[in-house]
């Protein structure tokens, strides 16, 4: 069974993995990348502003501005991008709640500390050096290859 991303997520993760391939060039700006990930611009803004307030991304505003990795790609882990992306899911606030049910919440807390875990393992840097490996030589070939498969948590190792 594969993990399901959210359009966001992976556009989000598509777009910083797009930043570390063009780190030379300075920031880059939206339009750019949305334009090179075939993304639309203004979801690909409401992404950026949830990464540069979770500190994954720094803005520069003016014409020479745009968007560039808060840190190397080494340091920045799928976990963080998630946590900035992935809206947080309402607790259940029963008091009476079924042994059983109890038991599969349990069990669903175990699995999800899991994927955290895989994801912590996971830097953009990691992604970079796959891409590289597949033998992806630019940021648009990216978007093919990220929205060809959707990566499960097992693939990102």
């Amino acid at each position: 069974m594969a993990v399901k991303l959210s359009r966001e997520e992976q556009y989000g993760i598509m777009a910083l993995v797009d930043l570390a391939y063009n780190l030379g060039g300075g920031p880059a700006q939206v339009r750019q990348i949305a334009k090179r990930q075939r993304i639309p611009q203004r979801f690909l803004e409401q992404i950026f502003a949830k990464l540069r307030q979770a500190d994954v991304v720094v803005g520069k505003r003016g014409p020479r501005g745009g968007y560039s990795l808060a840190k190397e790609p080494k340091e920045i882990r799928l976990e963080e991008v998630m946590k900035a992306l992935r809206p947080k899911l309402q607790e259940d606030q029963r008091t009476d709640t079924p042994a059983l049910a109890e038991l599969i919440d349990t069990v669903w807390s175990e699995i999800e500390g899991s994927f955290q875990s895989t994801l912590r393992g996971v830097s953009l840097q990691n992604l970079c050096d796959r891409a590289k490996d597949l033998g992806i030589s630019d940021a648009a070939e990216i978007a093919q290859s990220i929205s060809g498969s959707r990566p499960t948590a097992s693939a990102l190792n």
